[in-house]
């Protein structure tokens, strides 16, 4: 085989590794890119099923969808049953700190109206009352130190 080079025209080739001009390789079919494509079908096909919406999917959605707003709401409503009692809460703090200030100052008052030097001098003068002598104090534990309530005499010993 004999090639004239294009561009030098004195040129040539001999030989069977001479390069042809202007040739397209023959394709040949690999049997890995047969597989590849299968696989790619495969894939493709699965894909398609996936993205396709079913009656199954749907209702699963749909029963997802409503949980979730359920459960959205039922939140939603416990909080603001924590918010009312909350306030509620605060409002009751505020009247017990009222009622507690309203005993104190009425203690306060009803402690200084009473003169413990005049209820000596009555008792003393116009009652006729002497503090107990040495023996006269007798004492005993009671069920109830808070109430006593005399029936009889205490006894002596």
């Amino acid at each position: 085989m004999i090639l004239v080079n294009p561009r030098n025209e004195g040129y040539y080739i001999e030989g069977n590794t001479a390069r042809q001009l202007n040739t397209v390789p023959e394709r040949i079919e690999r049997p890995e890119r047969r597989q590849e494509r299968e696989v790619n079908e495969k894939v493709s096909r699965n894909q398609r099923r996936a993205r396709a919406f079913d009656l199954k999917y749907t209702a699963c959605l749909m029963v997802a969808t409503v949980f979730l707003f359920v459960s959205c709401v039922n939140m939603l409503s416990i909080q603001s049953d924590i918010t009312e009692q909350r306030r509620q809460i605060a409002a009751l703090e505020s009247t017990l700190n009222e009622l507690t200030d309203n005993n104190n100052e009425t203690s306060k008052r009803l402690e200084s109206s009473v003169d413990l030097t005049k209820i000596y001098t009555v008792a003393t003068t116009e009652l006729g009352m002497v503090y107990p002598k040495a023996g006269q104090v007798v004492s005993y534990e009671a069920s109830n130190p808070d109430y006593v309530k005399q029936y009889k005499d205490v006894p002596t010993e």
